[in-house]
This record gives structure tokens, C-alpha cells and sequence, in this order.
């Protein structure tokens, strides 16, 4: 296992773990249906995190440019179709749908504390 799947690996979990605690946050604050909208952009958005993490592995390997291009578009397509679902399903849930989708930034940034934090202990 590389260092880079290793720490993609742990983004994937640290993003799992807060869309986990979002979701408990959000029902306990603002109710159930505002629970779910959370967990519908979250979900979405570690699911692109995880094509992402995933993505550069495949890119790496000897492939066409316009396949790759394909799978660029697709994947944004996808994300755009399910992200319109779930405005839809769930209109009034902005601020719900915003933490969601930000979720894998906030991963990213977690997961980069947690590792200088580490790095200057040693």
C-alpha cells in the first residue's frame, strides 16, 4: 500500500466519521428531514471524494486522454443529477445541503491537522 492510499484512506474515514456526527448533529438540532437532507449531500460528497481517491489511481495507468475526459464529465453529470434530486426532495434544507456537500473539504482539512500535528510530535 502506497503512503498516498494510506492517507486517501484516511480522509475516506475521517470523512465517514464527520458525516456520521453531522448527521446526529442535524437530527437532534433541526429534526429528522433536515438529518436526511444532510445525509443525502454527505453522502454524495464522500462518494465523490471516494471516486476522486480512486480516480487517480485509474488515471495513472496507460489510458486514452478522451476517456479520461469522458469520465470527467460523467462523473460530474452524475453528481450534478443527484445533487439536483436531493434539492429537490428536500428544498428548504440550504444550510443542510451546504455542510454536506463541504463535508469532504472539511475532511481534507481535518485529516491535513491531524497529520502536521503528528508530524511535529516526532
Amino acid at each position: 500500500m502506497t503512503d498516498y492510499t494510506q492517507k486517501s484512506n484516511r480522509i475516506l474515514k475521517c470523512a465517514g466519521l464527520l458525516a456520521l456526527l453531522g448527521s446526529f448533529v442535524f437530527y437532534f438540532w433541526r429534526g429528522g428531514e433536515s438529518s436526511l437532507a444532510f445525509s443525502g449531500a454527505a453522502a454524495l460528497s464522500v462518494l465523490s471524494l471516494w471516486v476522486l481517491a480512486r480516480g487517480i489511481d485509474i488515471l495513472g495507468k496507460n489510458r486514452t486522454n478522451w476517456l479520461k475526459g469522458v469520465g470527467f464529465v460523467v462523473r460530474f453529470l452524475v453528481y450534478a443529477l443527484a445533487l439536483s434530486a436531493i434539492i429537490k426532495v428536500y428544498p428548504g434544507r440550504s444550510l443542510e445541503l451546504f455542510f454536506g456537500i463541504l463535508l469532504s473539504i472539511a475532511a481534507i482539512g481535518l485529516e491535513a491537522f491531524i497529520e502536521s500535528y503528528q508530524n511535529a510530535r516526532t
